[in-house]
């Protein structure tokens, strides 16, 4: 985070990871997840709905492949027009990026106003309808975590609350002595005996 212009924060270190480190053992949730099925998945890992917007609040340097979104452009919920939710400044700025029927998964960043930056402006930008997923825009509608957007547009703590949700993050499933090791290296896996994900 410090190199992308946030806020150092202390991270907690001799967690054990498991034995193999594959991307598809990972199963994250869906971008079209809803709020209340989203507050649901955190709080099975023990996290608050106040965590799990700090966290998204991560899309502040995050890109996206036009597949996890093409469809707010031109079939919403098979209705066959655009997601009513963006706005139409952002739903231009996409169609060009993904273009329908494009033979090619292009990329979008998913703060359009500060895409290489930590910081809050990507809650300001989804509360203006300019969130690229729809998770991230329903979070600034939806009345479960829409009053927690609008303290962290307000909040000039944005960094410290961040990272301590990310520590909060570092916490889940750890593994026991048997299921794992603490990694010297974030590059290197030294056994294949087992695997893990956060949200698995």
């Amino acid at each position: 985070m410090l190199q992308s212009g946030g806020k150092w924060y202390n991270v907690e270190t001799g967690r054990r990871d498991g034995n193999v480190s594959l991307a598809s053992n990972v199963n994250l949730p869906p971008p079209f997840i809803s709020v209340s099925d989203s507050i649901k998945l955190f709080a099975s890992k023990k996290l608050t709905p106040t965590d799990m917007v700090y966290l998204l609040g991560g899309h502040t340097v995050g890109i996206a492949h036009c597949s996890l979104f093409q469809d707010r452009l031109y079939n919403f919920n098979n209705t066959g027009g655009p997601d009513p939710n963006m706005s139409k400044w952002l739903l231009f700025g996409l169609r060009m990026k993904c273009p329908r029927g494009a033979s090619f998964d292009n990329i979008a960043p998913l703060d359009v106003r500060t895409p290489s930056f930590v910081d809050n402006s990507f809650f300001e930008q989804i509360q203006r309808g300019n969130g690229v997923l729809q998770i991230d825009q329903q979070i600034a509608l939806d009345e479960l975590t829409k009053g927690i957007v609008d303290g962290i547009v307000k909040d000039p703590d944005f960094y410290t609350k961040f990272g301590e949700a990310m520590v909060k993050l570092g916490r889940v499933e750890v593994l026991t002595d048997e299921q794992g090791e603490v990694r010297t290296s974030c590059r290197v896996v030294n056994k294949k005996t087992s695997s893990f994900g956060i949200f698995n």
